[in-house]
């Protein structure tokens, strides 16, 4: 299923602040492991590559 860059800044954002995660994001030390806290929430769901356009997405909207 392809999602487009919406959907998947609208996922990563409510990921990021999620309670249960968000100390431990604040913490870690590469994007890879962010990805893998995210992995534990249950509707996180994107993959590497969605999560890292994702990102890049919102490090671009930051810039404007």
């Amino acid at each position: 299923m392809e999602r487009n860059i919406e959907e998947i800044e609208h996922m990563l954002m409510h990921a990021l602040t999620e309670d249960s995660i968000s100390e431990r994001i604040e913490q870690a030390v590469s994007q890879l492991e962010v990805y893998d806290l995210m992995k534990e929430l249950p509707y996180f769901d994107l993959s590497l590559e969605e999560f890292q356009a994702g990102i890049i997405a919102l490090q671009s909207k930051d810039a404007e």
